[in-house]
């Protein structure tokens, strides 16, 4: 019952996204840009697309094999893009869970440990998103206010956001990411400590809430700890920022296939905000969801024409969705597995996971 108000909710969001990204819409303008888009550049742009669902799993792989050395390249790109195809078709993210099921049917690991696994992936994410970041907080400093041409944001009126608005959310996320960094140093130093301040500062407000960002820095704190040796963590930060290259090289793709003049960091900023935006509850295939920050960032950052922010949005969107279509009903084929059921069996993953205790690392089999 509560997946389906939720499911609700989520649709309802989606509609009324789409309606305030497009009901201003000319569409005869739309129509033009999209005709403009050059299909040599959208065609590479699905070269780093799909190298990136292998590079992601590179990265997995170190995670995963220091648990389970066994474990097949199959099983992990199966349940990597199985989640993927749930997350744009899902709502609510269900995408980690759906990840751990798959792999702890293929690779036949207890459904705690590959949950704990596919979170642990989350460390090695993390180092590449710090890194685009940080290169955006630094970059990104506008001399003068920033204006949002009427339409970009169902806005009638242009909408102007003050340089200095931007300044400080700059000074405040770089603050951030430092504390997130010095964060993950204690963890790894002296994990107790950590779980001990967080228990006591969080249960002051809610216990259910102190116990689930202690599983969840628990379980950070596993991802620094499984990695075989100091070679395999810069193994996978390595593919952490190859896999974050691919999404900015895509990005440029697109810039390139619309012929858009914008400043070199203009792709950091998008990849910053879509970063942001994917990672809240999804929506219905991620509708006005994928396509906010793109619009935002090409109008505020390379002052593009409303509509041919527009046309990128939604052939980005398009060509995105297309690679995790296709490799995720494939892999769903190939392992004889059905996204309704996976996405029944989510459920009682995840009730049974609330249920058990917070638990010690994963350690090899």
């Amino acid at each position: 019952m509560k997946r389906k108000v939720w499911a609700l909710i989520s649709a309802v969001v989606a509609v009324g996204l789409v309606w305030l990204l497009f009901h201003n819409t000319d569409w005869a303008q739309l129509a033009a840009a999209l005709g403009s888009a050059r299909a040599g550049w959208l065609l590479l742009s699905q070269v780093p697309i799909w190298l990136s669902f292998f590079t992601r799993i590179q990265r997995w792989g170190y995670i995963v094999r220091a648990v389970k050395p066994d474990t097949s390249f199959r099983s992990m790109f199966s349940a990597t893009q199985i989640a993927f195809l749930a997350n744009f078709t899902v709502a609510m993210r269900i995408g980690e869970v759906v990840r751990a099921v798959v792999l702890s049917r293929l690779a036949r690991i207890p459904f705690s440990k590959s949950f704990a696994l596919a979170t642990l992936d989350r460390v090695a994410d993390l180092i590449g998103l710090i890194v685009v970041v940080f290169i955006t907080v630094l970059a990104f400093r506008p001399a003068a206010d920033l204006v949002l041409s009427p339409g970009t944001v169902g806005n009638s009126e242009p909408y102007t956001i003050p340089a200095n608005l931007i300044t400080i959310g700059a000074e405040v996320t770089t603050v951030a990411l430092i504390a997130v960094i010095g964060g993950l140093v204690l963890l790894y130093l002296n994990q107790r400590i950590v779980l001990r301040l967080t228990e006591r500062c969080l249960g002051i407000v809610s216990v259910r809430i102190a116990a689930w960002a202690c599983r969840m820095l628990h379980q950070f704190a596993d991802g620094l700890h499984v990695f075989r040796s100091a070679g395999d963590m810069a193994k996978a930060s390595a593919f952490s920022l190859i896999t974050w290259a691919c999404f900015l090289w895509a990005g440029v793709c697109f810039f390139k296939a619309f012929d858009i003049d914008c400043p070199w960091y203009t792709v950091f900023v998008m990849q910053s905000l879509l970063a942001f935006a994917v990672s809240l509850p999804g929506v219905p295939g991620m509708l006005g969801q994928f396509h906010l920050p793109i619009i935002v960032t090409l109008v505020m950052v390379a002052d593009s024409p409303v509509a041919k922010a527009q046309a990128v949005a939604i052939l980005a969107h398009l060509l995105n969705l297309i690679p995790v279509a296709l490799a995720g009903v494939y892999c769903l084929f190939r392992e004889n597995l059905s996204l309704v059921a996976l996405s029944r069996d989510t459920a009682d993953a995840e009730e049974a996971l609330h249920r058990e205790p917070l638990g010690e690392a994963p350690g090899p089999d």
